[in-house]
């Protein structure tokens, strides 16, 4: 009996329900211009996929921003034996302007307001214990959510400096709303993927709160850069976010 709990609970916490995971956030760019006239492109990868930066600074003080993020995704799906994949795809691509200046000799601070759009695509499969706690039994399901969204947001970055090193810290208040979600259901996991039993989710909106620390390393025109990012949302939402995230990447200087 001992054996067979043991079992139960292992298939338990590995094949779990989760909710589809549709919104994935995007590196939060931290240029820490300069001067007027300076440009900035910057390319990463991480556990959210790739991003990229782009930033000019057309006026003195004032700076305008595009970045995106993508990533197309295939696992090997948690249950075994049955050679299945799991699939998520998400793109996003956002414009802000910001306001910059240096707050002392060593420390730069900036501002961004800014507006976004994404769209994500998540493929999945549960296995579900039927007949009760002790049954050996179990069922597989497939799970399908297409979702599209905007994102307005507000973001301050905090920057301390010296000749080669960089490191601060930035937060990102962000509204999340989408405007587009549709589920899927299949009991016998075998529907095509735009096929099953459709829903249309309510909860489709929340206030996310995206802290980050970040460092970077290098001279006036290269930089290596890391960030670390924790999203979070209090309210109880029909779609699933990436809690932590990582990535580094180069940043050019021109």
């Amino acid at each position: 009996m001992y054996k067979t709990i043991l079992i139960v609970l292992s298939l338990l916490l590995v094949n779990g329900c989760r909710s589809a995971l549709l919104y994935t956030t995007n590196n939060i760019p931290v240029p820490l211009i300069q001067h007027q006239g300076e440009t900035q492109i910057s390319g990463q990868y991480g556990t959210n996929g790739k991003s990229f930066n782009l930033v000019s600074s057309p006026l003195k003080n004032i700076s305008v921003s595009i970045a995106g993020n993508y990533d197309n995704v295939t696992v090997n799906s948690d249950i075994e034996d049955k050679n299945l994949e799991d699939k998520n795809t998400h793109n996003y691509t956002e414009v802000a302007i910001g306001y910059y200046d240096d707050l002392s000799e060593s420390i730069m601070g900036e501002a961004f307001v800014g507006y976004g759009l994404g769209d994500a695509k998540d493929d999945y499969y549960e296995q579900h214990q039927t007949g009760g706690f002790f049954s050996s039994k179990y069922n597989l399901t497939r799970d399908r959510a297409f979702g599209k969204y905007a994102k307005y947001f507000l973001q301050a970055n905090l920057g301390k400096k010296n000749e080669v090193f960089t490191t601060g810290f930035a937060i990102r208040v962000a509204y999340v709303n989408f405007f587009e979600i549709t589920k899927f259901h299949d009991e016998g996991a075998n529907l095509p993927l735009n096929e099953g039993v459709p829903t249309f989710p309510s909860k489709t909106s929340a206030v996310f709160f995206e802290p980050a620390i970040f460092a970077k390393i290098g001279g006036k025109n290269l930089q290596l850069e890391v960030e670390v990012m924790f999203p979070y949302t209090q309210k109880d939402i029909d779609f699933d976010y990436k809690g932590y995230l990582i990535a580094t990447g180069l940043r050019f200087i021109f």
